[in-house]
């Protein structure tokens, strides 16, 4: 029995003696640069949670620190430099401080934490550590943790980008992104092509998923071209006027061949359905409609990948299968050259929304 108790009193002074080997700490909100509040609170909470997890601190709970700091008449909570971290933290009964900032470049969010002696109002340690995007934000807050925990420096800044990946590889092939937007162009038809108009000018609304390195396109828009000499007349009639309007629906597929660049090439290939309307006046006029089928392979560039939006550059070749074009034959062919720009959905953002809902 007194063996039992004994070794019962030795388990409990072990407990004792980590227990007060974790230092007291205060964990201060992060400053945020280009980052939105609800990323900071979040990012603070998740640091401060990883770095008590540890076992290095313990961190005191940031209401704790509150009402101490309220008893002693202070309001204002906020606090980035030093000389504060010391004076608060000291009044909350710690023994460190840690402030720090997340400091957002285009999708690149770099974390920063320094560990201040209460004490002696001394930067002990300090370290930083990137991510890639705000999906990889909790892996850059938990090397940072441990850093500060072990005092111990990350690796180089170019290995922490591929630390970043590395871990977060797996889950960010699971992850898609949709963005949407516009684009507008001009298309030239080959040959006798399109009634053989002078040129198609095109407008679209463009929707794209984008899921590592292919993006699925759709586009939907209207195009449209007039030739031959308008307004001339021979005994009173129009002479060889052409005009066509387009109402197409496309759906593509494009490689990126560097998904990690800011700007990168792209191609690939795909499937339409065109609304058509045509009218030609030679003598007199002829007015046809029809719907037709159309393949199309593309190429171009995207620019500004890492950032939320996206400005595009393509080349398509198009094949039209129709005979509804007056001299040209069974199909028609175009060379079209478009820009356009789509900005990223966030997360729980709705667009194309009216007075009565939202379509998506």
């Amino acid at each position: 029995m007194f063996y039992r108790i004994f070794t019962l009193c030795v388990f409990l002074l072990m407990l004792g003696g980590i227990a007060s080997a974790q230092e007291k700490a205060v964990v201060f909100e992060f400053e945020g640069i280009g980052v939105d509040q609800p990323t900071i609170e979040a990012g603070t909470r998740i640091f401060s949670n990883e770095l008590n997890a540890t076992g290095k601190f313990s961190v005191i709970p940031w209401g704790d620190v509150e009402a101490k700091l309220i008893e002693r008449g202070i309001s204002k909570f906020e606090c980035y430099q030093i000389s504060c971290a010391a004076s608060y933290g000291s009044m909350a009964g710690a023994q460190k401080s840690i402030i720090g900032s997340l400091t957002r470049l285009g999708e690149r969010i770099t974390v920063e934490a320094r560990l201040i002696n209460v004490a002696t109002e001394e930067v002990v340690f300090s370290d930083r550590f990137s991510a890639s995007s705000i999906d990889d934000l909790d892996v850059a807050l938990r090397k940072v943790a441990e850093a500060v925990a072990t005092q111990t420096q990350i690796k180089s800044e170019v290995t922490r980008y591929a630390i970043t990946e590395e871990e977060t590889q797996e889950g960010r092939r699971k992850k898609g992104y949709i963005t949407s937007g516009a684009s507008f162009g001009f298309g030239f038809p080959l040959g006798n092509s399109y009634s053989k108009v002078d040129d198609l000018f095109s407008l679209a609304w463009v929707m794209r998923y984008e899921a590592g390195s292919y993006v699925l396109d759709n586009s939907l828009g209207f195009s449209s071209g007039s030739g031959g000499e308008k307004d001339t007349t021979i005994l009173g009639q129009i002479v060889d006027k052409k005009e066509v309007g387009i109402l197409f629906w496309d759906i593509g597929l494009r490689y990126i061949l560097n998904r990690g660049s800011d700007f990168t090439p792209f191609f690939g290939g795909g499937i339409g359905l065109h609304f058509i309307g045509s009218q030609e006046s030679q003598g007199q006029t002829y007015m046809e409609s029809a719907r037709a089928f159309a393949l199309h392979l593309a190429g171009g560039m995207y620019a500004f990948q890492t950032y939320d939006f996206r400005l595009t550059v393509e080349a398509k070749y198009t094949a039209l299968f129709t005979d509804v074009f007056l001299d040209s034959g069974s199909s028609s062919h175009q060379i079209g050259i478009s820009i356009g720009i789509t900005r990223k959905f966030e997360k729980d953002e709705n667009r194309g929304c009216m007075s009565g809902g939202c379509i998506f």
